[in-house]
């Protein structure tokens, strides 16, 4: 009982220091004008003058301000009945480094646009009318003083997966100095994190005047919900944590748990139709045989198609071309599609033409230039925050040598591997140590009940992380949308079980009644985009009570 009353006495603290912190360094007030197209993209001028950005003066580092500011963006749109409001929802993206502005501009279109009259999308409508929806700028984006410090050019080394020797793994060290060296110049890099990014949230809550804050999140945002939850618990309203980031483990095991659920996406879904059946894809030997050529690949398809076999002719292409590399009539482009073209891969008429096609895609990036440009997964600035974010946030231990092992096994583990997830932990163990202050999160327990959406085969935040974060919080409720892949469900479904129960929760903080922390809507059903106009909508159905997700055993990724 003792040790219990220490602990909230101690989370009581914590949170009136942030408090404190954040009145301390809060702006008095926010001119708001016309928002930037960089920040928000084209938009239609549906909004009107509801569209309204401003960028703030933040302190540097929240917790212990000083004479150091950095400039911060924000992005609103204003709720559309002034006198009906109740509130505010705080956007995030996800990313780390997704900036948010253009979606949040075009949700708000979309929920403007909805007849509040629709059984599935009514209560968007009544969102925009009664709520602000406003996204503060991560740090490091455009419109936050953007930090570019990446090149976006190819590495200097060979491809690591089938490079493993003692000269790859020097040119892979200097490339991870380099980047420490290039994002460690900046002033700003070791104050873009998710704690400052709370703090940035609060700050502007608290110059809106509104006593909680709701909060959707996708993916990363996840996890910045679940921060600020913590954070500051008696300002905490609603929250919607979309295809959420497991914010119970660290970065490192989030990476892994990814590598792995797609390797078993790849299992599932590529493979096991061709090694079901090999000579339905024109392929000698039965399954075992088969296999071993997936794990077999010559290193120089692996570096070309590894991480491209994403269907299971595609991957029946691959084989087929692997089986000639080395050959005279494979030894340029224009042979090796002279080759394609004369060849018959299956009986099957079908399945030959679409082993072809893949087949002579497969050929051209073999023999592709390699890339001279620049390249972003995100973006410039996105890419930097994404990485500079991992590295504060939390420390990375690993030793050389451990990753050096791990990677050996991934090789083997994983089709897709391509050796970036080791960059950035090598990156990231040469970084300062991380500069954010984690909250505790147990504080989280206490709020009222929240709500997770979660994709059954999402592999960008697999459905394990969503199974220990039900575990750890007793007040997480989960929507699990059975045989879907989507990631961020909520606004891109024409499933009214999803659309609905989302809706309604962040209106009105009401969840479905059940006796199970978990419910179930069916596979969503294509885009809102896909809607035809004029189509019937079907009876919304409400999501179905299932046993709640056993606790996942470890696994190496821990």
């Amino acid at each position: 009982m003792m040790r219990r009353r220490i602990a909230a006495t101690t989370v009581a603290l914590a949170a009136a220091l942030a408090a404190r912190q954040a009145a301390a360094s809060t702006p008095h007030d926010i001119a708001w004008g016309t928002c930037p197209e960089a920040w928000v993209g084209t938009h239609t001028g549906l909004l009107g003058n509801r569209l309204q950005c401003a960028t703030l003066g933040m302190p540097l580092d929240h917790a212990a301000p000083d004479h150091r500011r950095i400039d911060v963006g924000v992005v609103r749109i204003r709720a559309a009945v002034p006198a009906a409001r109740e509130g505010a929802i705080f956007f995030n993206k996800g990313g780390p480094g997704a900036h948010p502005g253009r979606l949040m501009r075009s949700m708000g279109e979309g929920w403007t646009r909805t007849d509040a009259g629709d059984p599935q999308d009514g209560d968007k409508r009544r969102l925009a009318e009664r709520f602000d929806l406003v996204a503060v700028i991560p740090r490091g984006l455009v419109g936050s003083h953007p930090i570019l410090c990446l090149t976006g050019m190819p590495p200097r080394y060979p491809f690591l997966p089938t490079h493993l020797d003692d000269d790859t793994w020097q040119l892979v060290r200097d490339e991870a100095q380099g980047i420490v060296g290039a994002c460690g110049a900046h002033a700003t890099a070791r104050f873009v994190n998710t704690e400052q990014h709370v703090h940035d949230m609060e700050a502007v809550r608290r110059t809106l005047g509104d006593e909680r804050l709701h909060f959707y999140g996708i993916s990363y945002g996840g996890a910045v919900g679940a921060w600020y939850a913590s954070m500051y618990p008696t300002h905490t309203g609603r929250l919607l944590l979309d295809s959420s980031m497991d914010f119970t483990h660290d970065y490192r095991v989030a990476l892994r748990l990814a590598m792995a659920a797609r390797q078993a996406a790849f299992n599932r879904d590529v493979a096991g139709p061709v090694l079901r059946a090999p000579a339905h894809y024109g392929l000698d030997g039965d399954a075992a045989a088969v296999s071993a050529r997936i794990t077999g690949l010559p290193d120089a398809a692996r570096e070309a198609w590894g991480h491209q076999l994403d269907t299971s002719a595609r991957l029946a292409a691959a084989l087929h071309l692997a089986t000639w590399l080395g050959t005279d009539s494979a030894g340029t482009l224009a042979a090796m599609r002279r080759r394609i073209r004369q060849s018959t891969f299956t009986t099957d008429a079908v399945v030959d033409r679409q082993i072809r096609w893949h087949a002579d895609d497969l050929a051209r990036g073999f023999f592709a230039t390699p890339p001279t440009e620049p390249s972003f997964v995100i973006s410039p600035d996105g890419d930097a925050v994404r990485i500079l974010t991992s590295c504060n946030d939390a420390p990375w231990t690993r030793t050389e040598a451990e990753m050096r092992e791990s990677l050996a096994r991934d090789v083997a583990r994983f089709v897709d591997i391509t050796g970036d997830e080791t960059l950035e932990e090598l990156t990231c163990s040469r970084w300062a140590g991380p500069s954010a202050r984690a909250p505790d999160l147990s504080v989280l327990e206490r709020a009222a009940p929240f709500l997770l959406i979660q994709s059954e085969n999402d592999t960008n935040t697999p459905l394990v992380g969503g199974q220990f974060i039900v575990a750890r919080f007793p007040n997480a409720r989960m929507l699990l949308v059975r045989d879907s892949n989507v990631h961020g469900v909520f606004n891109f479904t024409n499933t009214g079980c999803v659309e609905r129960t989302a809706a309604r929760y962040l209106l009105t903080g009401s969840l479905p009644a059940s006796t199970s922390r978990v419910f179930a809507c069916d596979a969503v059903a294509g885009a809102p985009a896909d809607q035809l106009p004029g189509t019937p909508r079907p009876p919304v159905p409400e999501p179905q009570p299932v046993d709640p997700p056993a606790t996942p055993a470890a696994h190496d990724e821990f």
